[in-house]
């Protein structure tokens, strides 16, 4: 992998089957002589080493620097989905189905495509491509309740975004965002809204910067079931979101007071939250810990 701008290796995501064929996909940032990009690996853990490797996907075209990769991966209904995102110096591309940057990707575990996928049969369209117009999308989950996939992308300066992922649809970058540049003038046209293009559920404004994103589904935590947790990283603490009819109503920031750049919260099968901090540190929450 490489390590420079945002890269390196950007999740693991065991296979649905893991237990029985000890398979897992991971992403990861690279460079060759083409430049840098990012590959979607699967590959079967014996022991301590990965064999079997497999090359599923590609991400193009190969850029000049390294930064704003912002992926995840997500398992559904047999289904691989694949979150980019896209450069500044290549912003507009987020708009273009002729690439891979700033979107999310549907593809099957051999990395074939659907024959479903929105985009299949649109000339010129790159297959893989599910939805479009994403910045820097760095959390990817399923709603237990409806099912859903959501996602969360940082924003430039403000705007970060929660949004319901479907088939088909623009969300907006970087024509409507409800950040500004880091220089403080509009982003394009400084609007928020346009027809075709969807609304986010809920937006930051300032960012925190949000990294990891699971809904809490276990008990070991009183009142939390349903809620949203995600990492944030400028503001340094775990946002527990609570849902109501696709809404925010209520937010709470946990440990802020410790700085910790949240970079992952996962739930593990007995129920714990587990989180991943900047500096190396892989923290269990305890429930005591919480105030609860």
């Amino acid at each position: 992998t490489i390590n420079d701008g945002d890269g390196g290796l950007l999740d693991i995501l065991p296979h649905p089957e893991s237990e029985k064929n000890h398979k897992l996909f991971y992403v990861y940032s690279f460079q060759n002589e083409q430049g840098f990009s990012l590959g979607v690996e699967q590959a079967k853990l014996e022991k301590d080493s990965l064999v079997d490797r497999k090359r599923l996907f590609t991400a193009q075209p190969y850029c000049d620097q390294a930064s704003f990769y912002g992926s995840r991966l997500l398992w559904k209904d047999g289904f691989l989905y694949i979150s980019t995102g896209v450069d500044k110096s290549k912003q507009d591309s987020a708009q273009l189905l002729t690439n891979h940057l700033g979107k999310i990707m549907r593809i099957k575990d051999d990395g074939t495509i659907p024959t479903d996928n929105p985009f299949v049969n649109v000339p010129g369209a790159l297959p893989e491509i599910w939805c479009y117009g994403t910045r820097n999308p760095q959390g990817l989950t399923i709603n237990p309740t409806t099912g859903e996939i959501w996602a969360h992308e940082h924003g430039p300066k403000g705007g970060d975004e929660i949004n319901i992922i479907k088939g088909g649809k623009n969300y907006g970058w970087p024509i409507i965002t409800y950040g500004k540049e880091y220089d403080d003038t509009p982003v394009g046209e400084g609007i928020t809204e346009k027809e075709g293009m969807e609304q986010p559920i809920h937006y930051y404004v300032p960012s925190i910067a949000p990294s990891g994103m699971v809904f809490y589904t276990g008990d070991k935590y009183p009142g939390w079931k349903g809620n949203l947790l995600t990492g944030s990283m400028v503001l340094t603490h775990l946002n527990r979101s609570i849902i109501r009819d696709n809404k925010v109503i209520h937010e709470e920031r946990i440990f802020k007071d410790l700085k910790w750049r949240v970079r992952n919260v996962v739930q593990s099968p007995d129920g714990y939250l587990y989180m991943g901090v900047d500096g190396g540190m892989i923290l269990k929450l305890l429930p005591e810990a919480t105030g609860l």
